[in-house]
């Protein structure tokens, strides 16, 4: 793909770049991968922890990420051998089922924290400060992505170290294309190429042109392309109720009332990354877990991906995803469940991450691990990606967000109604009712 060559140089720049950033405070809005920096590489520091120590371990995932952490454990016990981590994955409902542990007082020592249980936990002294911890193993904020902290700090302090990132491309199968006889997708192509393309493959094959549900995320690129936001830059007031907004999901209505948009539940499909498995859409917006995915369930489905497509102001954006390690701050043994959260997040176990393609390091000087193509053409989105950062009440506002388009499609609202309900919703939030 023409541009694997600039990212690549992208990279060299980016793990040598300096910027401006608020050392241990809370950014105060999105920031994106173009403009972070790096640290320089250095071993592990081993720290003295608690005799005895026997912690949990629980996180979401499929059996390929169990077997990364599984993995991990016997490489964290090369270091810390006296310490034994009992590894309990939650693979479905796990911000329930772990709220309701934490409310019982049976929840894990470690755990994976996204942007709700950061709602949920953060605020509420339920998690374990780390910057002390960083501090005995010569860690510092500087040595990750620091864009990808802001979900994760509250007052300065950090309460959850990034376990990876990812982003989202345009996912496809080239049998579709082929088969109705038009070109496959490029970074060049826009909004209206998306659209045209899915009309000519429904009208000549069997498959559904572009596949997205009612998420949040996946509406991300293109209320970003469009110049729209979720949240002022302060966050104090919702702005789904703009015209960029309402622009890009009227745009998809359209596709949608068209017939060229489908939801992964109308082809009968979990999801859509699924759908292009079971090869019954042509295309959809999924990021780099598509490659182990793909390899491991539809290992004869050839699939490709370039760079999601640009908005009519020629704008492209798109969402950085990061989910974090941190522990509870109820743990009996907190200095060994750090020096377990700062193994799993250091570039030493991160390398091993990515040798197996599973997710993106956390530190931008590695970002030259990611080695797969399909997965260098996704990872290009973090260039002109944001993390979708709202304070700390982001997991609740990107909700309603969900909620806001689930009406739309489902036609309880209308595009001005839902989203005039959304930010009715989200003010009410920001402002703590």
């Amino acid at each position: 793909m023409k541009k694997l060559l600039t990212f690549t140089m992208v990279l060299v720049f980016l793990c040598v770049g300096t910027m401006l950033f608020a050392s241990g405070e809370q950014d105060s809005g999105s920031a994106n991968l173009a403009e972070m920096t790096g640290a320089d590489a250095a071993s592990f520091t081993k720290f003295a922890v608690e005799e005895g120590a026997t912690i949990v371990l629980s996180g979401w995932g499929d059996q390929t990420e169990q077997q990364i952490y599984k993995d991990a454990i016997v490489r964290f016990n090369k270091i810390y051998p006296d310490v034994i981590v009992d590894y309990q994955p939650i693979p479905a409902d796990f911000q329930t089922k772990l709220k309701a542990m934490m409310a019982g007082g049976t929840a894990p020592d470690v755990f994976y924290v996204d942007d709700q249980l950061m709602t949920a936990f953060g605020t509420t002294g339920q998690l374990l400060q780390l910057d002390g911890y960083m501090a005995e193993a010569d860690v510092t904020r500087g040595d990750f992505i620091e864009s990808l902290l802001t979900l994760f700090t509250l007052d300065g302090k950090t309460y959850g170290l990034p376990k990876d990132w990812g982003t989202l491309g345009l996912v496809y199968l080239p049998a579709a294309f082929k088969e109705a006889g038009i070109a496959e997708p490029t970074d060049d192509w826009t909004w209206d190429d998306l659209a045209e393309a899915a009309g000519i493959i429904v009208e000549k094959t069997d498959y559904a042109g572009f596949g997205q549900n009612a998420d949040w995320a996946r509406f991300a690129p293109w209320a970003f392309a469009n110049g729209g936001t979720y949240t002022n830059a302060d966050f104090s007031e919702g702005t789904m109720n703009t015209s960029a907004v309402k622009g890009a999901a009227e745009y998809l209505l359209k596709m949608k009332n068209d017939g060229v948009l489908v939801t992964s539940s109308d082809v009968g499909a979990g999801w859509c990354g699924e759908a292009i498995g079971k090869e019954l859409i042509a295309m959809t917006y999924e990021g780099g877990w598509m490659v182990n995915y793909m390899r491991n369930d539809f290992p004869d489905v050839n699939w490709k991906a370039v760079q999601v497509a640009k908005a009519p102001n020629g704008e492209r954006s798109n969402v950085i995803f990061t989910n974090a390690i941190g522990v509870n701050a109820k743990t009996e043994y907190p200095r060994a469940a750090a020096a377990f959260t700062l193994y799993l997040t250091s570039r030493e176990n991160q390398a091993e991450v990515a040798a197996t393609g599973f997710a993106y390091p956390a530190h931008p000087d590695q970002l030259d691990l990611i080695q797969d193509p399909n997965d260098r053409a996704i990872s290009a989105g973090g260039l002109v990606g944001v993390v979708a950062n709202w304070g700390p009440n982001t997991g609740k506002i990107n909700d309603e967000a969900s909620k806001a388009i689930e009406r739309i499609y489902l036609g309880v609202l209308g595009v001005d109604a839902s989203f005039a309900e959304a930010d009715k919703k989200i003010n009410a939030i920001l402002a703590g009712e």
